[in-house]
């Protein structure tokens, strides 16, 4: 008997092994993403760590930084990085680049050495995690 085409079941198990396809390739895609999603926010905290650096060196001999200093310790946000040229323009959100963070939210803790050097740099206001 000559068959001029597909039968049913051809049919049914070609579309099923396409479908399996197409789902491993979503979540491979989806992962790849995400995880990309997570190296920008990465790097954008370490930007902000970065130029903290360089604010501190450029002013740990002025007065009025120091008069901030308490306990070795020092707040700051990422607005005033912002407006004295340390970071460049405004923060996009890593997840959402169409959004711009509120950079007074970011707040920076310094933690300083006794020779105002900096030993820690934290950044809250950022979450670089994936929900």
């Amino acid at each position: 008997m000559n068959s001029r085409g597909f039968t049913l079941i051809e049919l049914i198990v070609t579309i099923a092994l396409l479908a399996i396809i197409a789902v491993i390739s979503f979540v491979s895609i989806n992962s790849i993403v995400n995880q990309s999603r997570v190296n920008d926010c990465e790097t954008l905290v370490n930007n902000i760590k970065s130029a903290t650096n360089s604010y501190v060196s450029d002013n740990r001999y002025n007065k009025d930084f120091v008069n901030l200093v308490v306990d070795y310790s020092i707040n700051i946000t990422a607005r005033q990085l912002i407006d004295n040229n340390y970071l460049s323009g405004e923060i996009a959100d890593p997840f959402n680049k169409e959004v711009v963070l509120d950079s007074e939210s970011i707040i920076i803790t310094i933690s300083l050495n006794d020779d105002y050097t900096v030993d820690t740099v934290a950044v809250s206001g950022i979450t670089c995690d994936v929900s």
